[in-house]
């Protein structure tokens, strides 16, 4: 079974910089008719995450963006993601100055994980392993 989640996004391009950038994901973009680029595409195993403008949003469905606009976007939704190079990501943060706002080292248990706000306020924890001493 394929699942496709539809994220709101104010400015798609940035939001798929942020993701290609710093993430490493390959975003597939992709244009609304005479609209220009309205969204972008990140794509898992049975996962596809679709990021659509607001705009794009509102003029399909005007009654979902009234509700959408009620609050932060973002708020109460989080994404995790297996993450082979917490150390680059964290490295490629750095360098495009974007916080990490919380970062979990836990050498007994072997786990790492790294929380971001992506542009948008949705909430990214990455998940990784860490080597432990044998």
């Amino acid at each position: 079974m394929q699942m496709n989640l539809t994220l709101g996004v104010a400015d798609p391009e940035q939001s798929r910089e942020f993701y290609r950038e710093i993430l490493d994901l390959p975003a597939r973009c992709f244009s609304a008719e005479g609209a220009g680029e309205g969204y972008f595409v990140l794509c898992f195993s049975n996962l596809k995450v679709v990021f659509q403008s607001l705009e794009q949003m509102e003029s399909q469905h005007p009654a979902l963006l009234q509700h959408l606009s009620r609050s932060l976007l973002g708020v109460g939704v989080q994404l995790e993601l297996d993450c082979p190079d917490l150390d680059r990501v964290e490295r490629l943060a750095e360098r495009y100055g974007w916080p990490v706002l919380y970062e979990l080292d836990d050498r007994e248990h072997g786990r790492r994980e790294l929380w971001l706000q992506d542009p948008d306020g949705y909430l990214l924890i990455l998940n990784g392993e860490v080597a432990t001493s044998a």
